[in-house]
Parts: structure tokens; C-alpha cells; sequence
């Protein structure tokens, strides 16, 4: 028999014990004996890494001590994993580990991949060359199962009783690989993996990207200190586009330094506009193959193994948030969406399970029920939703949903307001820049006045006023100049403008904006009838500033006509209250008038001053009849 030749001592061993493995009753189980294997020399151990590593390790040193330190622990089999999504690095800091550390193994270390989930027939591949081992297949007549055969290797696996390291890469089903494991305590084993929480009962070390400044650092030992000094902004603004990810940053590195005239700006021009189709991100196997890079593939061949690990329906709500921006989002605003998905809200939190658990999406601690995507998965993500047939149906939800948050930002938001809408601001951006086409044209300026109004409260008229002034050339372009949406923007950026004391300007603004309503809505109508005394405040402010100024505060006070003045700014701020109620009438309007020549004109002042007040009342009068 084959066993008995190359074993001799098997013959004289009982049926039930043969070199550790037991076939009482027919169960076969392996115990942990000692076997001599005759050799003339000593067995050298196992070194096994196939993969040189990248030249340029930049950081991780915080997270290598971590893994050492855990992987040191004496009293049982270690198991470490290291976890993280596609392209963050796994496989390098595994390689630079190995390598760093070979000295602490004596062992041996191997390096298996196991996406394959061919596990065990390359433990036996490899102990049978390396190791001198003829792994028995069967015991007499009755076959050896493949379990048994790679727990036979590992008890003999040679030399004995030193410390071995095992690195077990791209883990995708931890069922099939932990029963071809070793169980004695001298092996340590090392997971990549993509998957989160893979098992309770090891050490799991998750694996981010790089922060900003270690991006940078790669970047510059890819392509030259000089040439990232030159365009240190632009290689900023690549780095922060790639989302840190080390795999994009090497793969657009070394597509740099083989094009030395292709700036950095033309490089991140391109990405922005070809996205993850481009070739400096996402090369051809052919290409890959003939480089020393670790990585075989593109970041979007990375992410498609992802894509294909997800069940039929946790696909369409992963393709539903690339429509959010590359920033913090609510759970909420996804699983409230059950009829889109044509699914139970329990499927829905079953598929953002299965993303989390593959590092698709990212928990954000300091928010509840806050999650995001990295920019490059959304990327990816984004070209998966194009070929769905949802796809329209899609971007129709997500727009008529942050249109409804953009119309809950009242006029004169207060701050609990603005903190109440502060998640959704970066996805309102999102839709005015990317989804606008898919806004109803009912709606058309509400996302940008919402944007306005959440900018405003906070005192940043600059970005209040781009905001409006976008939503009026959109309205422009689609509506056209005449339309009331016109009116309602021109009449907002007055009102910026008013509130930033440039009053000319904003007069200039509620002349076309009273034209319009007076055209579109009727002189009558409360919005038209707002304007128009929106107008004459505006021009009227001035005149009392300059009232006001004109002598000193304590003389302005003592005048025997200041009560006067009072008493029309609160009859003013009353007939805007009734103005915004809508009860503006016109003989209130004239009333306003009659105010403004009898009292504020009476004012003991220079004549400098009646004569201006005279000339602004008489520009009044005919802006008035104008907009008539």
C-alpha cells in the first residue's frame, strides 16, 4: 500500500491511530502527533511572500505596531484581520508587515490568497514542495477528506514548534476558509479582508484611507517633490478628488511619471470629465501585468467585486446614493422611500447591512443614523445607476424630496431652523448643480431661494447672493425673462442688496422685479404690492440715514420733531407687518407719502438737506408712476 512505503512505521500501528489520525467507528478526526521525518539536512522554513510590495509605504505606522502587538499574544491562535474597502491598502500593510517582521517567525510565513476559495488544495500545494510532505489521501481502503488532509499539514508542518505566520489575503467567505485553519498555538494568522466584523472572536483593525497630508506625501514620492510644488493646489484638489484612496493615488501617479509633460491640472481636468472611465484610473489587465504594482487591477474593477457580492436588491438602493452628495446623509431620507424600491423598510435595512458590512458605506459616529459613501465608490456607483431602468424614477424621488426640504426654510429662518436643515444643504447643492433638469419648473427656484435663506441668517450674503443669482439665470434660460419666478429672484437679491446697505443697487433690482409682477400677477396682488413698497423703503432709508446724520445724536434726540420720526418708523415697520399678511391698501401707501412730505420734510435742517430730501421725495413720485 502507498501509505506503507512511504511511511514504514504505519504497518505496525493500530486501525484506530495512524500518525495521528483517528478512524474509530468511522469518524475520522486528527489528533497532534510527532513524526519524524528523515531527511540529511534540516528543513528550512517557509518564507512565502509573493508579492514584492510598493517602494513608496507612506503612514500606517500606528496601525503595523497595532497588528504586531496583537499578532504577539502567546496564549492561543491569533487571528487578526485587517478590514477595509477596495484599494485602501490591506494587501500592502499585510506585505510590509510580513516583511518588517520576518526575523519575529522563525517558523516560517505563507501567504495564501483566499477569494478563490481554493484554500485548501493550496495548503496542500504548498506543503508537499516546500515542507517534503506526502499528505496521505486515504487511510487502508477509506479515502481522507480534504479537512483532514490539511489538518494533518498543519500538525506536521515543519520546523515544529516555532512561530509561523500565516497570511490568509482577500478573505470573502470566512465559512469556507476557518476549518482549513490551524488550531495549535505557535501559528499566528493575518486576514485581508473587505468585509466588516468578520468574526467575534478575533481582532479586527479597520482600515481607512490616508489623511490628507500622508496623500500628499505619496503623490510626491511618485512623481517628484518638484513637480507637486509647482501645482501645489492642483495636487491638493487631485488628492482630495481620488478620496485618498492609495490605489487611485498610485494609479494616477504612475500614469504621471510615465507622461512627464502632463501637468497635474490637465490630469485632474481629465478625471473630472471622464471620471472612472479614464485609463490613468482604471487600466487594462495588460497594462497592470507589465507593472510591479501589487494591485491588478483598476479602482473600478475593485469595486466591481463589491458590486457583484450584492443580492439583486440591496443593487438598486447601493446605485440610489450616488444621487447624494460625497457628504454625510441620513438613513431616514433612504428607507422612507419603500414604494421606490418596490420593498418592505426591513429589506431596505437589510441592504444597508450588506453595505456596511462591505465597507461601501462608512457610519458617521458624531451624526445619528449618519452614513456616507467615499467619492470614487459613489463614482462607480453613479455608472451602475445609468444602467438601470429605475434610474429616471430615481433622481425624481431624490429631487422631490431636498425640493421639500428647501421649501420648509422659512423667510426669516431662526437658528434652530437652520440647524434642523444643515444635513441637507450639501445634497440641495447637488441638485442645483448636477439633478436641476429634473426639477419641475413650478419648482425650479426653490432649491437656490432655499440656499439663500439658509445662507442669509448666517450674515454670508456673498454666498446667499451667488446662490440667487444662479436660480436666476437658470429661471432666465428655461422660463424665460418675463416669468413671475423671475420676479421672485430679482425681488431677493434686492433684499440682499438692502440688507448690505447698498441700497442703489438694490433699487435697481426692484424696478424690473415690480415690472414683472405688475405684468405677470396684476397690480393688485399682494407679491406685486410687497415690491412696490419695497421699492420706496429702499429709496427712503437713505434720505432718513442722512436725516440722521446730519447733526449729532444728542441734538437729533433733543429736537422737538424726533417723536415724529419715530412715530413714522413704527407706522412703517406696522404697514410692513400688514404687508406681509397680505392687507397692504393703497391708501396706506399714500399715507406713507403724506408722512414723508409733512413730517420728515419739516425737520429743521440745512436747506442742502430739504433740497436733497425734495429732489429723493420727487424721484419717488415718478418711480412710483413708472412702475404704474
Amino acid at each position: 500500500m502507498i501509505i506503507a512505503q512511504i511511511y514504514p512505521a504505519a504497518d505496525n500501528m493500530s486501525n484506530e491511530n495512524w500518525q495521528g489520525i483517528n478512524i474509530k467507528d468511522g469518524n475520522n478526526t486528527i489528533n497532534n502527533p510527532q513524526i519524524n521525518i528523515h531527511s540529511s539536512k534540516p528543513i528550512e522554513p517557509i518564507k512565502y511572500i509573493p508579492y514584492v510590495g510598493v517602494a513608496n509605504f507612506v503612514g500606517r505606522q500606528a496601525e503595523l505596531q497595532t497588528l504586531h502587538q496583537e499578532l504577539q499574544k502567546s496564549d492561543r491562535v491569533v487571528i487578526s484581520a485587517v478590514a477595509g474597502m477596495g484599494g485602501v491598502g490591506k494587501t500592502e500593510l499585510a506585505i510590509k508587515y510580513a516583511r518588517e517582521h520576518e526575523q519575529d517567525y522563525p517558523g516560517g510565513i505563507c501567504w495564501l490568497t483566499a477569494r478563490d476559495e481554493k484554500l485548501a488544495t493550496n495548503i496542500l500545494l504548498l506543503a508537499q514542495p516546500y515542507l517534503k510532505l506526502k499528505v496521505p489521501q486515504k487511510f487502508g481502503e477509506k479515502p481522507l477528506t480534504l479537512k483532514e488532509q490539511v489538518n494533518w499539514c498543519w500538525q506536521n508542518w515543519q520546523p515544529p514548534e516555532e512561530a509561523f505566520l500565516l497570511v490568509l489575503d482577500d478573505v470573502t467567505n470566512w465559512k469556507s476558509c476557518r476549518d482549513f485553519l490551524p488550531k495549535i498555538n505557535r501559528f499566528r494568522i493575518l486576514i485581508t479582508t473587505r468585509l466588516r466584523n468578520l468574526d467575534s472572536n478575533f481582532v479586527e483593525l479597520p482600515l481607512d484611507v490616508l489623511s490628507p497630508d500622508k496623500t500628499l506625501e505619496l503623490l510626491t514620492a511618485l512623481v517628484g517633490e518638484r513637480r507637486v510644488q509647482r501645482e501645489l493646489q492642483t495636487a491638493t484638489e487631485l488628492c482630495k478628488w481620488l478620496g485618498y484612496l492609495p490605489l487611485g493615488l498610485e494609479l494616477v501617479g504612475r500614469y504621471l511619471v510615465e507622461d512627464p509633460d502632463l501637468s497635474l491640472a490637465e490630469m485632474l481636468e481629465r478625471l473630472k470629465e471622464k471620471r472612472l472611465s479614464d485609463e490613468a484610473i482604471n487600466p487594462s489587465d495588460e497594462q497592470l501585468q507589465d507593472t510591479e504594482m501589487t494591485a491588478k487591477r483598476g479602482v473600478k474593477a475593485a469595486f466591481e467585486l463589491s458590486w457583484q457580492e450584492l443580492d439583486t436588491l440591496t443593487q438598486p438602493v447601493t446605485a440610489f446614493l450616488s444621487l447624494f452628495a460625497p457628504d454625510v446623509f441620513v438613513w431616514e431620507w433612504v428607507e422612507c422611500e419603500p414604494d421606490l424600491f418596490n420593498c418592505p423598510k426591513s429589506d431596505i435595512n437589510e441592504a444597508k447591512k450588506q453595505l456596511l458590512k462591505r465597507h461601501l458605506m462608512q457610519r458617521v459616529k458624531e451624526i445619528e443614523a449618519g452614513y456616507k459613501i467615499h467619492p470614487l465608490i459613489r463614482e462607480f456607483l453613479q455608472l451602475k445607476l445609468s444602467e438601470l431602468q429605475e434610474a429616471e424614477k430615481f433622481r425624481q424621488s431624490f429631487v422631490a424630496r431636498f425640493v421639500k426640504f428647501a421649501k420648509k426654510i422659512p423667510e426669516r429662518p431662526t437658528l434652530d431652523d437652520i440647524e434642523s436643515v444643515k444635513l441637507t444643504i450639501p445634497h440641495l447643492v447637488e441638485v442645483t448643480q448636477n439633478l436641476i433638469n429634473v426639477v419641475t419648473d413650478e419648482d425650479l427656484i426653490s432649491p437656490f431661494i432655499g440656499l439663500g435663506r439658509f445662507y442669509e441668517v448666517q450674515a454670508y450674503y456673498p454666498i446667499a447672493e451667488t446662490w440667487c443669482q444662479q436660480g436666476l439665470s437658470v429661471t432666465k434660460s428655461r422660463l424665460g425673462e418675463e416669468h413671475f419666478h423671475v420676479a421672485t429672484c430679482l425681488s431677493y437679491l434686492a433684499f440682499l442688496n438692502f440688507a448690505q446697505a447698498r441700497f442703489w443697487k438694490a433699487t435697481l433690482l426692484w424696478l424690473p422685479a415690480l415690472r414683472i409682477s405688475t405684468i405677470a400677477l396684476g397690480s393688485n396682488h399682494p407679491k406685486t404690492k410687497l415690491r412696490r413698497i419695497s421699492l420706496f423703503l429702499t429709496l427712503s432709508v437713505p434720505i432718513f440715514l442722512g436725516l440722521y446724520y446730519a447733526k449729532s445724536l444728542w441734538d437729533l434726540l433733543l429736537h422737538p420733531s424726533f417723536n415724529a420720526f419715530l412715530k413714522f418708523l413704527i407706522q412703517v415697520f406696522l404697514l410692513w407687518v400688514l404687508l406681509k399678511k397680505g392687507f397692504l391698501l393703497d391708501r396706506q401707501f399714500k399715507k406713507i407719502r403724506w408722512v414723508v412730505s409733512k413730517q420728515v420734510l419739516s425737520h429743521p435742517n440745512t436747506v442742502i438737506f430739504r433740497n436733497n430730501l425734495a429732489l429723493a421725495c420727487e424721484s419717488i413720485r415718478r418711480l412710483i408712476a413708472k412702475v404704474h
